[in-house]
């Protein structure tokens, strides 16, 4: 699809007119990914822990931004997944998209997008003798699996805004990519209390029983999009 639009963008920018408004928006969305990580689900099975997902849902926010003159969205964007049991998981990236259709109401756009996310995994059950000898051993009541790495998703989106009032519009948002994550291995570890609040996270070590399993998948996402065009 990426192929095809991108062949198509000489005929279309002579079809559509020049556009010397710059444009903010904010956009919103559902994502679904199949992704998999068939090593740490049998993991979560063998010590009665919810598997991850096989396919993800994940919440997208994102703030971007068309200047004046040009047929090129910049985006940064934050995503959390939202249908895992017992993980947490985000991505930030930042993401830049050109337009081969740009009108008033319409917008596709091909392009990227590359950053950073993180897995964890919190072990609140039943745990591997080795797993509760460190936890006894730092005097710790959860511990926790956490990874991270890049992140990589050449996508198209297409943005359709039927409502226009003065200079917002009000949109519908879709969008079809690829999504690789380069993880790192897990790590074993717990997170400590530092002024008032578990936000860091101490490694142990990296568990012999775990590997390096990198995930990627198509992703599907639709939502709304809030578009503010500024003279």
């Amino acid at each position: 699809m990426l192929v095809i639009l991108l062949a198509a963008s000489g005929s279309v920018y002579s079809q559509t007119p020049g556009d010397t408004t710059f444009s903010l928006f904010v956009n919103s969305s559902l994502s679904f990914t199949h992704a998999s990580d068939p090593h740490i689900n049998h993991w979560l099975e063998e010590y009665g822990y919810p598997t991850e997902p096989h396919v993800p849902t994940s919440l997208n926010f994102e703030a971007a931004a068309i200047p004046a003159d040009s047929r090129v969205m910049y985006a940064i964007r934050l995503s959390t997944i939202t249908s895992g049991n017992d993980l947490t998981s985000f991505t930030l990236s930042a993401g830049a998209y050109a337009a081969v259709v740009k009108t008033r109401s319409l917008l596709v756009l091909v392009g990227g997008a590359l950053g950073y996310h993180a897995d964890i995994i919190t072990l609140n059950g039943k745990l591997p003798a080795a797993y509760e000898q460190l936890a006894a051993q730092y005097d710790v009541s959860s511990l926790a699996l956490r990874r991270s790495g890049l992140y990589m998703e050449p996508a198209a989106r297409i943005v359709w805004y039927p409502v226009h009032i003065g200079f917002v519009q009000i949109g519908i948002f879709g969008g079809l990519g690829y999504d690789v994550d380069l993880n790192s291995q897990w790590r074993l570890g717990y997170y400590s209390d530092v002024h008032g609040k578990d936000d860091d996270f101490k490694k142990l070590k990296k568990p012999s029983d775990q590997q390096k399993v990198s995930e990627h998948g198509f992703s599907l996402s639709a939502g709304l999009s809030v578009r503010f065009n500024l003279n």
